[in-house]
């Protein structure tokens, strides 16, 4: 089991280093370019110089250029209120231009609000509200000067996910940490099933001795008092042990792609009269193991 999840583990991490991590990588880089294009074209358009040397950023609605805030909120709000039955039905309304972006209205039916939708090489967004006219132009820079900040996340996420990709190559070169451990207790296991092959040749003094250290340790089991029990193994996997009929089960069990894994699982004939067990089945799906035994002439 420890190994299999050691796998899993590489797989993933691999999986990661390849291909998942590369392709976000990508991904993001792509979205920086056509945000940092944005933000330059937001950055870089013209701005109207009235008498007073006050800078303003022309708005063109419907064809007609604003180089009045107060007016341009005005004309913005208008358009909103009289096109709102259009805008309820969910169309993108097309009203103009704003720093370079095409500008244009709709009615968000999940949020219920009216929003903008700046368009450059990418969609941005913002909430308007019908009721007002220059707040709304200070939505629409507030939703402009946010794309630096996304372009700011979106290169923290790939330094991030750099420094990760070095970590999980590292990682995925580490020997399995309990390799000593695992040949000793496939040995083991090995060795189990070696036995249990005697077990069912021989005659039945094993299979006395091994009832009556069953009896010892799974006595409410034994005796008919419980059905099944569970038992803590040095804080692992749970063992279990049931008694289904005359046939009683003893097993680890653990979850592996969605699969129910046996690590192991051994079936015994409990013959009450004669006080012995017979095998039935040995089970470790870990390693691929399965045979059954015939007791049916001992």
């Amino acid at each position: 089991m420890e190994k299999s999840r050691y796998a899993e583990h590489i797989y993933e991490l691999q999986d990661n280093i390849r291909v998942k991590i590369p392709e976000k990588l990508r991904t993001n880089e792509l979205v920086i370019q056509h945000l940092q294009k944005d933000f330059d074209t937001a950055s870089n358009t013209p701005k109207f110089v009235d008498v007073d040397g006050k800078e303003t950023y022309p708005v063109t609605l419907m064809c007609d250029v604003y180089n009045d805030r107060k007016e341009a909120g005005t004309r913005l709000k208008s358009l909103i209120s009289a096109n709102a039955a259009r805008i309820a039905e969910g169309k993108m309304f097309d009203v103009g231009e704003y720093r370079g972006f095409k500008l244009s209205v709709f009615f968000d039916v999940l949020s219920k609000h009216v929003k903008a939708c700046l368009d450059g090489e990418k969609h941005h967004y913002c909430d308007l509200n019908p009721e007002t006219d220059t707040g709304n132009l200070i939505r629409l820079d507030n939703c402009i000067n946010n794309i630096q900040k996304s372009i700011e996340d979106l290169k923290s996420s790939n330094e991030t996910m750099r420094s990760e990709l070095k970590q999980m190559a590292a990682d995925v070169d580490k020997p399995f940490s309990k390799a000593e451990e695992l040949l000793k207790a496939e040995t083991e296991i090995e060795e189990v099933h070696l036995q249990l092959t005697k077990f069912e040749m021989t005659d039945d003094t094993l299979q006395k001795e091994v009832f009556e250290h069953l009896a010892d340790m799974f006595p409410q089991v034994l005796e008919g008092d419980s059905e099944y029990m569970k038992f803590s193994v040095n804080g692992g996997e749970y063992l279990h042990v049931e008694m289904n009929g005359d046939v009683l089960t003893i097993c680890q069990t653990y979850e592996q792609n969605g699969d129910l894994m046996y690590d192991p699982r051994i079936d015994l004939k409990v013959d009450y009269d004669n006080q012995k067990v017979i095998p039935l089945s040995y089970e470790n799906s870990g390693m691929g193991v399965y045979q059954e035994f015939d007791g049916s002439e001992l």
